[in-house]
């Protein structure tokens, strides 16, 4: 593993230590559950990991998760940490560094992360169905205007939606738009929703694809993937047993500052 890849797995471990303390159930998604299935761990490429809980496990995990992290760990979403702009949580290592250019300018936690997702439900009607699309597109362009950067081409758009108020209050964005996603209980839907990953139908898969879930390795810990793993990966990557080519073959996040032994606020204002 790179040193990187080393603190994200050390998170990871902590992550699916409380998990078991508390009897939430987790599973491994996105690149995370395509590198156990592939590599036995991380993409190589790849420096991340993913999980997601459903919706009243995912509550729980943030009430009580703080109280049980080592003292360097911080929960970071929209309660904890205001000014996050996202509807999902991330568990931070406050003595490393990971500022990402889209956030860059935030006053944010910025430490070495894993992403925690919550799953929620999906309305069975149709026309609630496009009613909650229509929704969630105004929501995630209010969310995502502050990471954009203006640039010539862009300024057009997005300073007049700045003006018009998008990209300010983003706990409270993030506050209602989380009211509406959750509205739809998973023990009544048949479709699982992962909201928090701005991929639209992509993450949307039938309830039975996560079930309870099928044990799995991540770089030699036990891990919990999706019930029906295979269907999972080919409807988010299609045939996912071929490897992109090489020059597709890197990460897609993008750091102004990576360091794995200082604490990012050494770097702020840099």
């Amino acid at each position: 593993m790179t040193p990187i890849q080393k603190k994200v797995f050390q998170m990871l471990q902590i992550f699916t230590q409380i998990c078991d303390r508390l009897q939430l159930k987790y599973f491994l998604v996105c690149g995370s559950a395509l590198g156990a299935v592939k590599y036995g761990g991380f993409v190589p490429w790849d420096d991340d990991v993913d999980v997601a809980l459903f919706r009243n496990d995912y509550e729980r995990f943030c009430k009580e998760a703080p109280a049980l992290l080592p003292k360097q760990f911080f929960l970071q979403n929209f309660q904890s940490d205001p000014a996050f702009p996202a509807i999902y949580s991330k568990l931070r290592n406050s003595e490393t560094t990971c500022i990402e250019e889209s956030v860059a300018a935030f006053p944010i936690n910025h430490g070495i992360s894993i992403d925690i997702f919550p799953l929620d439900g999906y309305p069975k009607d149709k026309k609630e169905q496009e009613r909650l699309e229509r929704k969630k597109a105004w929501f995630v362009r209010k969310l995502s205007i502050p990471c954009v950067r203006p640039e010539r081409w862009k300024e057009a758009v997005v300073n007049p939606l700045r003006a018009l108020g998008f990209g300010k209050n983003t706990a409270q964005t993030a506050a209602a738009y989380t009211a509406m996603i959750s509205a739809w209980p998973v023990e009544s839907s048949n479709v699982i929703a992962n909201h928090g990953n701005w991929q639209g139908r992509l993450e949307y898969h039938r309830k039975e694809i996560y079930g309870d879930g099928s044990c799995g390795m991540f770089e030699g810990l036990p891990v919990r993937l999706p019930a029906d793993c295979d269907a999972y990966l080919k409807q988010k990557y299609g045939d996912y047993r071929q490897d992109p080519p090489p020059d597709k073959q890197r990460s897609h996040h993008r750091y102004l500052k990576l360091d794995t032994e200082r604490p990012y606020t050494e770097y702020l204002g840099f």
